[in-house]
């Protein structure tokens, strides 16, 4: 963990060092508005995560990539220490929000590009959450693909450009609101390039990998 903070720490100095604005908003104080984050000049070393909280918009950069049998995991770290991990776009893990979710693991769930032919498929879903040291939640989900919605707060891409995915939990009891994916395709494979989601009833968030491309 160390080397990673120092790794982290050493590519924030990348973006000052190479005449960038640095990446200094975070999850849990998220200042100033969408149209400041969007005009900073990024390093196009580094990949980027756009994350909206309750109408307000940060950065993320891209510390690692990982290799993992059911796909590469991105570890997406803020400047305050905020860290969120997507496997296949889907959450893995996260540290520092307002509700964390560790250790995700998804059962009997597709590859992207197989559930393009699917089209629906039910699927478990276990996780810890915090705070509340709540181990071992099991959920029945259900996955879905659904006609472009027209409310999805992307920036820089149309919806029209992507295939999109709902997700509900059916268990009552784990009742959460609706998780929306939006899927790229490129030479046959789909992968996920914008979502939103909830990690409670009061914690929502978006993400879209940044900048946007056509």
């Amino acid at each position: 963990m160390l080397l990673r903070a120092l790794i982290l720490m050493l590519v924030f100095m990348g973006l000052v060092s190479c005449g960038h604005t640095p990446v200094t908003l975070t999850l849990s104080e998220a200042l100033g508005s969408g149209k400041q984050i969007d005009s900073i000049k990024l390093s196009p070393k580094f990949g980027y995560l756009r994350v909206t909280v309750n109408g307000r918009s940060l950065l993320m950069v891209l510390g690692y990539k990982d290799p993992d049998v059911e796909g590469p995991t991105h570890t997406w770290y803020s400047s305050e220490g905020e860290v969120i991990q997507l496997q296949n776009g889907r959450i893995l893990s996260t540290t520092g929000l307002e509700t964390d979710w560790r250790n995700v693991r998804n059962h009997n769930l597709p590859a992207w590009t197989n559930l393009l032919a699917l089209s629906s498929v039910k699927f478990t879903r276990q996780l810890d959450e915090m705070p509340g040291f709540r181990f071992g939640i099991v959920q029945s989900m259900h996955l879905y693909k659904i006609p472009t919605p027209k409310n999805a707060p992307l920036i820089g891409l149309s919806p029209s450009e992507l295939i999109w995915f709902e997700e509900k939990v059916l268990d009552s009891a784990h009742g959460l609101p609706s998780a929306r994916y939006g899927l790229r395709v490129k030479d046959g494979v789909a992968s996920v390039v914008y979502a939103d989601q909830c990690l409670s009833n009061d914690f929502c968030f978006t993400w879209q990998i940044w900048p946007a491309t056509p």
